[in-house]
């Protein structure tokens, strides 16, 4: 499953790709969207195997994705497995989350050193990551939309939150088939990505392995258009819609959400009673 990756600096002709347009781009030409990323600076972080798990790390190489690998969840039940075909996203959410990355669990926020005339503080320079994100599912895009409105529209704005998610890139992935555990259909928040997302790809493998691509930014188009791409067929969007539409059919739970708001806001907190 090894593959070459082009390795040359230069971004290739642009071809222009307008917001809200949607391309297909073949597996081939898909190694191209992660070099354009580092070319342009990004630290790509991407699902990947690691200790018999699908999580979130940084990778250099589409080859580092889980190419083959799906996985089987339930009540209590984890575990990855090779699938019948080469996909790159046909796994469902792991263990882990984007966060820790957005958010990191250890900021260093100011150091003091001691002088002859006392202790001098110091705030770090340093400039914040700049991440691509691969493979962002629709619900974990509400989530990252969710630690917005508590980090950056509350009270208090975080400033090395702030930082990391101005500059963040977004490559979203549309589900085409559930876990036993997933219920987003039933709140509104998947499986289909609809905003908040750069790029957002839906993958096929028949009759040819390709991304149905559509274009939510115009960083997105801007980054598209150093990557091979073609127009996108009819039956390829509909086999994509379709695909999205049947992870939505085959989920087995759903929430009530009948008096959810009501309930939420009638909890007290535990300490302040």
């Amino acid at each position: 499953m090894t593959e070459l990756i082009p390795t040359q600096s230069r971004a290739p002709t642009a071809t222009p790709v307008d917001v809200g347009a949607t391309v297909a781009v073949t597996r081939t030409a898909f190694p191209q969207l992660l070099t354009a990323l580092q070319r342009r600076g990004y630290r790509t972080v991407g699902p990947t195997v690691q200790n018999d798990a699908i999580v979130y790390a940084e990778i250099h190489r589409a080859d580092e994705l889980p190419i083959g690998w799906t996985d089987r969840q339930n009540d209590g039940y984890y575990r990855i497995m090779q699938g019948d075909e080469p996909t790159l996203f046909d796994y469902v959410v792991g263990p882990n989350s984007w966060k820790r990355f957005l958010y990191a669990p250890q900021t260093v926020l100011w150091r003091a050193r001691r002088t002859d005339d006392g202790f001098v503080t110091e705030t770090p320079a340093e400039a914040p990551p700049k991440y691509a994100f691969i493979g962002v599912r629709a619900c974990e895009l509400r989530a990252i939309q969710l630690l917005d409105n508590v980090l950056l529209r509350g009270a208090y704005v975080d400033p090395a939150y702030a930082a990391t998610r101005k500059q963040l890139f977004v490559v979203a992935v549309n589900c085409t088939r559930p876990a036993a555990t997933c219920f987003c259909a039933s709140m509104g928040t998947g499986p289909n990505a609809t905003d908040g997302y750069d790029l957002a790809l839906t993958e096929l493998t028949a009759p040819e392995h390709l991304f149905v691509v559509h274009v939510g930014s115009d960083a997105g188009a801007a980054l598209l258009a150093e990557v091979d791409h073609r127009p996108v067929r009819d039956a390829e969007a509909e086999l994509a819609a379709a695909k999205v539409a049947q992870a939505a059919a085959g989920q087995e739970r759903q929430l009530d959400l009948d008096g959810v708001h009501d309930a939420l806001h009638q909890l007290r907190a535990p300490v302040l009673g």
